[in-house]
């Protein structure tokens, strides 16, 4: 059972993590001759019922039996009596109970076993090495901390430009990145996320098929959702584990290296000059491209319609292009005509699209 880090009741520090905690245990307690639980529902806060609930506790308990009923004090200290008392009386289901030192919903501690399945799943993603050990730490690391069992979302290690693409363009939301312009394509970066966790409702009932984006917890309460993503995140850029933070929505997101101040499309545009023919760079939202003519720069489109074979240069442009290349281009290259959707036959001589 995880302590409580102030007293809770009757005058006491009454911190929200201790008395929802405190709270939780009172109603998973049945009182003596069938009186049901101490408490029928949590909430963090510490009210007449809460005081009511602990005093009445400490008498069925005869927690201090020097002193009169009437004069019992609804108040539990950090590992005092009443507290040993009301621990030992949680059913053995819930002895595991945990909650966020600045949050209100109480959880389920994860056992060993289930991170273990998350570290063996992480394992069927791609990651570069280095990045894979730091998934690895933060998954073990999490538990450590605070208990709970994280994993790696569906689609969330590297993906493919394709898979890059699908996404972008699904409608979801799920990343503003275009093929090749995210960390995820180079293996560099997570998506981690809560499947499994096992949280209280305010009525005690345990939900059992949280997903990886916490839904069902968002629904109830989103700040309380964003205690366990800042607890995700602050544990992940830890020295101990040494991830960073991707872009500050995106709740899910580590990566292997910061990326403030760069510019994963400009990245991207010096990749591919390097790698090929043709000069590139970024110009705001969309590329340009010298086509290969070592001349002036043409906006060629976003990364997701060059992907996509939509690249916005057009047979006019193309043929602008050629007039004012210079003189070492004696021809246009294949790459800028098949951007422009003109079909190369193996073996035909370069010629301008018409």
């Amino acid at each position: 059972m995880q302590a409580i880090a102030g007293s809770v009741g009757d005058g006491g520090t009454n911190t929200g993590s201790d008395v929802a905690l405190i709270q939780v245990m009172l109603m998973k307690v049945q009182q003596p001759a069938g009186r049901g639980p101490y408490l029928a529902s949590y909430d963090g806060a510490c009210g007449a019922g809460t005081i009511a609930a602990i005093r009445q506790f400490k008498i069925d308990q005869n927690v201090e039996p020097q002193t009169p009923a009437a004069a019992v004090r609804g108040v539990i200290q950090p590992n005092d009596a009443a507290w040993r008392r009301l621990a030992d009386a949680v059913p053995q289901a819930f002895q595991g109970l945990r909650v966020l030192p600045s949050g209100r919903t109480v959880y389920l501690e994860a056992s060993a076993q289930q991170r273990d399945a998350k570290i063996t799943n992480a394992a069927t993603y791609t990651f570069a090495p280095a990045f894979r050990v730091k998934v690895n730490r933060l998954i073990n690391r999490m538990h450590a901390v605070h208990g709970i069992a994280i994993g790696v979302c569906p689609q969330g290690g590297r993906r493919s430009f394709q898979e890059q693409y699908e996404l972008f363009t699904s409608g979801r939301g799920v990343t503003n990145a275009g093929p090749g312009e995210s960390n995820h394509n180079f293996g560099m970066a997570a998506d981690i996320g809560f499947a499994g966790l096992r949280w209280l409702r305010s009525d005690g009932t345990v939900v059992e098929n949280e997903g990886h984006w916490l839904g069902q917890m968002h629904r109830v309460s989103a700040e309380q959702e964003l205690k366990f993503w800042d607890a995700l995140r602050t544990v992940g850029t830890s020295n101990e584990v040494g991830a960073y933070r991707g872009p500050a929505g995106d709740r899910p997101h580590l990566q292997n290296w910061s990326d403030a101040g760069v510019s994963m499309a400009r990245s991207l545009a010096a990749h591919l000059t390097r790698s090929g023919t043709m000069h590139w760079e970024r110009a705001g939202r969309v590329y340009q491209s010298d086509l290969g003519l070592g001349g002036a720069l043409y906006a060629v489109g976003t990364a997701a319609q060059i992907w996509a074979g939509n690249a916005t240069i057009d047979a006019t442009t193309l043929t602008r292009a050629r007039a004012a290349a210079r003189p070492r281009a004696a021809a246009l290259p294949v790459a800028a005509r098949q951007m422009a959707g003109a079909p190369v036959r193996p073996g035909a001589a370069p010629a301008v699209a018409g």
